[in-house]
């Protein structure tokens, strides 16, 4: 005889239409009713709520109405059904309960649907969700489940689409399908077919399925739209009848919150190679707060709580904006996060960009955003009185006699240097955006003509740039070179810089080189970085680039684009009035960007004034240490000498550190942490390729499990590689330090459960059951990568 399910009879089932965000249902059945609401094809559902798993948790044989009877008054019980779960646990922002609850599939007739109602009940106290939530440290609040009744679709091929990358957040929509139900994309042994859409174009799909592209389609279309009404990046799993996609699940992406896009595409424009301690605590605040300026100005109070360290970040002393912050005040302005990629470097389908369409929030903003371009559309005169004004004052602290101060009235011309180099740094960002904004319309307008805009020389421009621009004078002083005698020639060859300004007997060419040494000699190899040594302090560098220098080529074909503008401009009022702009801020750029890299230099010399106190004091031990200290330990020492030892030991272990890491190779694009790949010493055997589906990065032993008799091989801090993985193993995580696995895909229980425990994984990883047991490999989860390593 049939074990008869009963419940209270208050306790109804209940159809999805009906179902509230008051209804105990669980997030699965909760937001499938929402898609109902936005009219998106579902199947016919109905809930089991958690009413009836208390009823039959607590007591089973008193005061019970027999299940069947309102099943049989609810639903057609001559129809196939798939019965799932929906607990108050599942699919949350820390744990998903991946596969730890029962699914039953094609179930007919009133007895088996009972029966598969109990299984699910029944799963929720078994043994495999009590060692998960062990495992996981889940003690929250007590497990509640509601059940879920749905009419059966027969597929032709099921899928599950990701709105967004869930390992790095990048905008780019992921299919994965396989033949026939969906159930098999989390399956033991099953690599699904994969298509990826970046900005709308196909960028990625399988071999031998181009007649499934338009239905693929039309799924990233719906997602897209769903997720645009939700407010924010979803997965859900569908099913494809021969006719149309039907909509079995949807989930927010919650792993998305924590992720940070750091790129060096920026930054290694201004502060590029290893970036020091001290440079790197000046540096920060002085630019970083320009630039937190400039976001208030366009967005008022609500750029308020940037903070400006958290605006860049150095990795390995290499510095790296952070573009997820940039990201966040796109939000704020309407603009699309998208765009953030195209700055931070990320490659993009050609042809293809995101729209920007002005929204309520650019609205909000507009007001600001119309007052801060009309003052902007004026700011040459801000230029013009920033150059007067910063040139007196830089030249009044380079006129300090710093020999005869002391290390707190250094201190105090270095807090004058971060004044004036703050708000100094703020109009050079501002010239480059408006040098950048009025050339690129020059450039759009020339295209139009047949003019190629890279070609032309801006002759007036270049003229008036001559006393602040080396290059210019290096030729001119290479034509004063070359008319000395040979004897003379050889003897600036081989002579050091003072020896050659001694010498009166070189006549024109002596004056020029003194001049050329007064006005260039603070450049370095880095404007941003006051580490490196300039070069007047070089004895050999100028007058090495002096004889060596050679003209550029192609000066010819310039001007003969010049020249076909010169005809142009005679014609067209509006592009004259344009190219004066342009070549006028181009003046701008570099007159702005030449007199901060001379006030910023001044930095440099009062640092290495103080340390040359220290070194007097012993303080430090050797020239160049100072740098090797952050501004605030520099300023701890000065107040307090008995630090000295403990930071001549920090010191010591940043420069180990510099050197270890001199040579180290890092990404353009970083995604949260730096693979530990990275560092790297040894060389790499064999490189494998898979799909990321667990973010991370670890190098480690491999330890290779076929089946239940290689359980007890795993180790705490292995990796972990499979051929797929079940329920049963989910134990083996709670050791592993990484996962590699020969087949699966995102939806895999593998990548699931590694997602939750922290760990990277890579999955669908051809040979990689090949591996022997020790083998040491770095398995990046952002990439895909798999690497076989030297021990």
């Amino acid at each position: 005889m049939n074990e008869v399910i009963c419940m209270n009879s208050e306790v109804p089932i209940i159809p999805l239409s009906r179902v509230t965000k008051h209804t105990n249902c669980g997030s699965k059945a909760r937001n499938l009713a929402g898609l109902l609401k936005m009219d998106i094809r579902i199947p016919t559902t109905y809930v089991l709520p958690f009413e009836a798993y208390d009823a039959y948790s607590q007591n089973q044989d008193k005061g019970r109405v027999d299940i069947r009877g309102i099943l049989a008054a609810n639903i057609d019980t001559s129809k196939s059904y798939s019965v799932r779960s929906s607990a108050n646990v599942e699919d949350t922002a820390l744990f998903s309960f991946a596969g730890q609850f029962e699914t039953q599939l094609n179930v007919n007739g009133p007895d088996s649907l009972v029966n598969a109602i109990k299984a699910i009940w029944g799963s929720a106290q078994s043994e495999n969700v009590n060692s998960y939530q062990r495992g996981l440290g889940h003690s929250g609040k007590e497990l509640k489940m509601a059940v879920m009744i749905q009419e059966m679709v027969e597929p032709v091929f099921s899928g599950v689409v990701f709105t967004r990358n869930p390992i790095t957040g990048l905008d780019e929509v992921i299919v994965e399908t396989v033949d026939g139900y969906g159930d098999l994309l989390v399956q033991e042994g099953v690599t699904p077919d994969r298509w990826v859409f970046k900005w709308g174009k196909l960028v990625e799909q399988p071999e031998g399925q181009e007649g499934r592209v338009s239905i693929i389609e039309s799924v990233m279309d719906e997602a897209i739209t769903i997720a645009t009404k939700e407010g924010f990046p979803v997965d859900m799993e569908w099913v494809y009848d021969g006719q149309d996609v039907v909509w079995l699940q949807m989930r927010e992406i919650t792993t998305l919150r924590n992720t940070n896009i750091y790129s060096n595409k920026i930054s290694r424009e201004f502060l590029p190679g290893i970036i020091k301690p001290l440079v790197w605590s000046v540096n920060i605040p002085v630019v970083n707060s320009s630039w937190k300026r400039l976001f208030m100005e366009l967005l008022g109070g609500d750029a308020e709580g940037i903070d400006i360290k958290n605006l860049s970040r150095s990795f390995y002393y290499r510095a790296y904006f952070n573009m997820g912050v940039i990201g966040d005040l796109f939000e704020l302005l309407g603009m699309p996060r998208q765009a953030l990629e195209i700055l931070a470097g990320i490659e993009v389908p050609e042809g293809t960009g995101p729209g920007f369409r002005p929204g309520p929030r650019t609205i909000k903003y507009l007001p600001r955003l119309l007052m801060t371009a009309m003052k902007k559309l004026f700011y040459s005169k801000e230029i013009e009185l920033f150059l007067r004004e910063k040139k007196r004052a830089y030249r009044s602290i380079y006129s300090m006699d710093l020999n005869s101060m002391k290390e707190e009235e250094l201190l105090d011309v270095v807090d004058q240097l971060f004044e004036l180099n703050s708000s100094a740094s703020y109009v050079v960002i501002v010239s480059q955006l408006l040098n950048s904004l009025y050339n690129r319309i020059l450039s759009g307008m020339l295209a139009k003509h047949d003019i190629d805009y890279d070609a032309l020389t801006f002759p007036e421009a270049k003229r008036r740039l001559f006393p602040i621009d080396p290059r210019q004078n290096l030729e001119a002083l290479n034509e004063a070179y070359r008319e000395l005698d040979r004897e003379a020639r050889e003897m600036v060859k081989q002579a050091k810089l003072d020896e050659v300004l001694s010498r009166r007997d070189l006549g024109d060419f002596r004056e020029q080189l003194t001049g050329f040494v007064r006005r260039f000699g603070h450049l370095s190899d880095s404007g941003n970085d006051f580490s490196t040594s300039t070069w007047r302090e070089d004895p050999y560098l100028i007058l090495g680039m002096v004889t060596e220098y050679e003209p550029a080529e192609g000066e010819d074909a310039k001007s003969s684009e010049q020249e076909r503008l010169e005809t142009l401009l005679d014609e067209n009022v509006f592009l004259r009035m344009m190219y004066r702009r342009a070549s006028k801020y181009r003046e701008y750029r570099e007159s702005v960007n030449f007199l901060y890299v001379y006030g910023y230099g001044l930095f440099r010399r009062v640092f290495k004034r103080i340390e040359e106190l220290f070194l007097n004091k012993r303080l430090l031990d050797s020239v160049d240490d100072i740098f090797y200290l952050t501004y605030d330990e520099v300023r701890s020492l000065v107040q307090d000498s008995s630090l000295a030892e403990a930071l001549q030991s920090r010191i010591r272990e940043r420069q180990v550190e510099v050197e270890r890491f001199r040579d180290v190779r890092l990404p353009d694009v970083i995604y949260n942490e730096l693979p530990e790949t990275a560092l790297l010493q040894r060389n790499v055997l064999r490189d494998m390729k898979g799909v990321a589906t667990s973010k991370g990065h670890f190098v480690g032993p491999a330890r290779v499990v076929r089946g239940a008799g290689d359980f007890g091989k795993i180790q705490e801090g292995d990796v972990l590689v499979i051929p797929y993985s079940d329920v049963s193993w989910t134990p083996l995580f709670s050791k592993a330090a990484a996962v590699v696995s020969e087949s699966g895909g995102i939806l895999s229980h593998c990548s699931i459960v590694a997602r939750e425990y922290g760990i990277p994984a890579v999955v669908s990883v051809k040979g990689a059951m090949d591996l022997k047991d020790g083998t040491s490999v770095a398995v990046d989860g952002y990439s895909g990568k798999v690497m076989v390593v030297e021990d």
